[in-house]
């Protein structure tokens, strides 16, 4: 129990940080003064938020409403971020993965992932990531992952495999 504990301590750790840094890369892109820090900022969020001024009630304040229904999703909720990871004592180098519905209103399942001749020297539980065919590797067993559910894994191998989700079903 102590290790799911730490899992998620570590995979709020990372959404923490994964998130900070987009924010400071906005800040970067948008080239934004000191002086210009104390105001409002607006985000527009692809897909998931709009941002205008037809909820005006506090005086000048945006209020963000989702731009499609809350039931629906798309590939585009699933995300996988890879990272290297510290080498096995062998010398093989290790990656580290995210798998990531970002959705936070809505269930997806039978999560494919493209993954060509996915392999690895360490075990990878089955039961979170599994090679069914080739090019073709599937996200807990096809079973569901709850809004902003995260599956982590590590894998090790010489080279890292690119990783993309390819196809999701919606609950």
């Amino acid at each position: 129990m102590a290790s799911c504990t730490r899992i998620r301590l570590d995979v709020a750790v990372t959404v923490t940080i994964i998130f900070l840094l987009l924010l400071a890369s906005q800040a970067e892109v948008s080239g934004e003064s000191s002086s210009s820090v104390m105001q409002p900022k607006k985000f527009n969020m692809r897909k998931l938020l709009n941002i205008s001024g037809k909820h005006s009630h506090n005086a000048g304040r945006h209020w963000p409403e989702r731009m499609e229904p809350a039931d629906s999703c798309s590939g585009e909720d699933v995300v996988v971020y890879q990272n290297n990871a510290e080498h096995l004592p062998s010398g093989i180098p290790t990656y580290s993965v995210e798998i990531i519905n970002i959705c936070t209103a809505c269930t997806v399942y039978d999560v494919h992932v493209s993954c060509g001749e996915f392999a690895s020297t360490e075990l990878v539980y089955p039961s979170q990531f599994q090679r069914v065919g080739f090019n073709d590797c599937l996200v807990k067993c096809g079973g569901p992952l709850g809004p902003s559910e995260t599956v982590s894994f590590q894998y090790s191998n010489s080279f890292a495999y690119p990783l993309a989700v390819a196809n999701v079903a919606c609950e």
